[in-house]
């Protein structure tokens, strides 16, 4: 059963895919359209930006269910947090702050072209609308992203957890619920024995008392109706009565 950590960690890694996957469907569509300029020079980073991220996030998911283990450590994945974390960052920090947010958007049929015309399902409104949604999930993946990477590299200095994947460490301890390990073989064995050596000198102490009370029975018989008991040599055993 999967622990809440990795529960958490993969669901946070899902919700970065799928703003890293809208942002990477928004910039395909402006390298489609616009004509590249020093206004959308953003785009070309922005798919690089989002290409690295799904790439990486795969990866770090991936190797999450291998069940030869996870081969990636924790210093690794803080490596990687910490690359996806700066790259969006950039991104982020240059749509919030570069003039294309309110740039004027003119379509023509070409390059060479100078009269405008008419492009069914985009214009003006719609470029700044989507360049809004491409900075506002920039800046959440750039929370996200730092919030757990912060998270992870506090709980990784606090354990001393550098050399073992993320995944397989109990970062909250065990857990109260979970049974006990059974006693060793060994252990139960040795009690095995024990109970059979005892077990052994019960019955034999009870034979002894069996024999010794017999014995006296057969005395007190024989005491009783005075049989008398001579033993011949090479003549085997006779027993008289004189009564």
């Amino acid at each position: 059963m999967s622990s809440k950590f990795n529960i958490v960690r993969a669901g946070i890694y899902g919700v970065v895919l799928l703003w890293t996957s809208i942002c990477l469907a928004i910039a395909a569509h402006f390298q489609s359209l616009l004509f590249i300029n020093d206004l959308t020079r953003f785009v070309p980073f922005a798919i690089f930006v989002c290409s690295v991220s799904i790439l990486v996030l795969f990866i770090l998911l991936g190797c999450s269910v291998l069940r030869t283990g996870n081969p990636i450590s924790a210093r690794i994945e803080l490596g990687c947090l910490g690359l996806l974390g700066t790259l969006w960052l950039a991104l982020g920090a240059y749509l919030a702050s570069s003039e294309s947010e309110n740039a004027n958007v003119e379509c023509f049929s070409s390059a060479g072209e100078t009269t405008l015309v008419d492009v069914t399902g985009f214009s003006m409104d719609t470029y700044r609308a989507q360049y809004r949604v491409l900075e506002a999930f920039s800046l959440f993946n750039v929370i996200l992203i730092w919030e757990f990477l912060l998270f992870l590299l506090i709980m990784a200095v606090i354990q001393d957890v550098w050399l073992i994947a993320v995944t397989s460490y109990s970062w909250f301890g065990l857990n109260p619920k979970a049974p006990e390990l059974p006693i060793p073989v060994v252990s139960r064995s040795r009690s095995r024995g024990r109970a059979c050596e005892t077990e052994d000198q019960t019955d034999g102490d009870d034979n002894d008392i069996d024999e010794v009370t017999l014995q006296r029975q057969t005395e007190e018989e024989m005491g009783r109706r005075d049989v008398f008991t001579f033993t011949v040599p090479k003549t085997g055993l006779r027993i008289t009565n004189p009564s």
